[in-house]
């Protein structure tokens, strides 16, 4: 299925969703949600926000299609994006090999599923951004509903992408994340090095940006339309919420043809029921015995998950050593403080330092506090020792 082909609502900058009919360059009309369509095409198309479907990238070692489906429904497991039936409604795109890598590039809807976003009749969902051809080795941040996203392409299609935060926040704050973001990227194996930075929209103060984040800046209007998204083997993404009305729908049919199948031929049925009840009767021994014999092995897996599990603060971008030092160093007034010793642990940090006077310890402390990243933790410090004219401190923190 392509762009031209189908029925498309796509999201705007703003909190609301425009409507593009096959094979037209504009849009024809704009809806509030998704929830108002009231077509009857079997070919609508939902464009998703980056806050209703996440975007993960993944270097894979070559397999099968098989087996690259598994090893990405375990990577979503470890990642905690899974529901008691296994890993949330997801799909995944083969974006090509690098550096003997299959990158993959994985759409996975949240859960819960916002109401407002369903359309029972639609035929898919797809992450907008990956609508659109993005230009490569750049980051490229767009406004969606309100919000700024910076999303990475591969071979011109959508590798990842993640909301950065509100739109209207500063040059200097959407440059440090996107700093951020390159950190994360280089520390990828396989993916290409980033060289710069493209802004889509208008009214972008790109020569603040380009400072704050480190990179080339560039600007744009719009990104060229994609010619398609997805190859047509695969199957459609759809929430469960949808996937669940559908199947309401095709067991209600089924019923009435089941009742007036029964009316017509009640008489050869009870012979029927009765047959079909010994065969469930052995079928349910069966299906009894095999559980006996998988509860070991299942109880393996969970433990298994478990210990993944738990391993997921080590995993996390934002612990990382570098990462936490930089943000640590960025909150550093121009003088009065020297950091001596910064140390991190899993679930804790530490760091050793001299300050001009005990007021300046105290609210470098609080700017710790009030930071996304220290927030995290449950910071302390006991009272400084002032000698020769400095104050010497220790901050320590665990993980709320």
């Amino acid at each position: 299925m392509s762009p031209s082909t189908a029925t498309l609502l796509l999201p705007t900058p703003a909190a609301a969703w425009s409507l593009w009919k096959p094979r037209s360059e504009a849009a024809s009309e704009e809806l509030d949600s998704p929830a108002d369509w009231r077509g009857t095409t079997r070919a609508l198309v939902v464009g998703l926000p980056a806050t209703a479907c996440r975007t993960l990238g993944l270097a894979l070692p070559p397999a099968e299609h098989d087996v690259l489906e598994q090893m990405v429904e375990t990577q979503l497991e470890r990642l905690g994006l899974k529901t008691t039936g296994g890993a949330l409604p997801h799909r995944w795109h083969l974006l090509g090999q690098t550096s003997g890598r299959m990158m993959i590039s994985v759409d996975v809807l949240t859960e819960p599923f916002p109401a407002h976003l369903l359309a029972e009749h639609a035929a898919d969902y797809v992450a907008a951004l990956r609508l659109l051809r993005l230009p490569e080795q750049r980051l490229v941040v767009v406004e969606e509903q309100a919000e700024w996203v910076v999303a990475v392409g591969l071979n011109g299609a959508l590798f990842r992408s993640h909301i950065i935060g509100p739109a209207g926040m500063s040059p200097k704050e959407l440059g440090h994340e996107l700093m951020l973001t390159h950190l994360a990227l280089q520390a990828q194996a396989a993916f290409p090095a980033i060289e710069g930075i493209t802004l889509v929209g208008r009214g972008w103060e790109a020569d603040r940006v380009a400072e704050a984040a480190g990179l080339p800046v560039t600007t744009t209007e719009a990104l060229p339309r994609a010619h398609e998204w997805r190859s047509p083997e695969t199957a459609p993404l759809l929430p469960l919420e949808v996937q669940e009305a559908r199947a309401a729908r095709v067991r209600r049919a089924r019923w009435l043809r089941a009742g007036v199948f029964a009316a017509l031929l009640y008489a050869s049925l009870v012979f029927l029921g009765y047959a079909y009840m010994k065969f469930q009767n052995g079928r349910l021994e069966n299906l009894q015995a095999q559980i006996d014999q998988s509860s070991t092995p299942a109880a393996e897996a969970r433990s298994t998950a478990s210990r993944w599990k738990a391993m997921t603060p080590a995993l996390e971008p934002t612990r990382f050593p570098m990462v936490m030092l930089a943000e640590m160093t960025s909150l550093l007034p121009p003088s009065g403080i020297v950091i001596r010793q910064f140390r991190t642990r899993v679930g804790e940090v530490e760091m050793r330092g001299e300050a001009r006077d005990p007021q300046l310890a105290y609210q470098f402390l609080e700017d710790l506090q009030k930071q996304r990243i220290f927030s995290q933790y449950e910071l302390s410090m006991p009272q400084p020792s002032v000698r020769d004219g400095s104050a010497s401190f220790r901050i320590q923190g665990k993980l709320k």
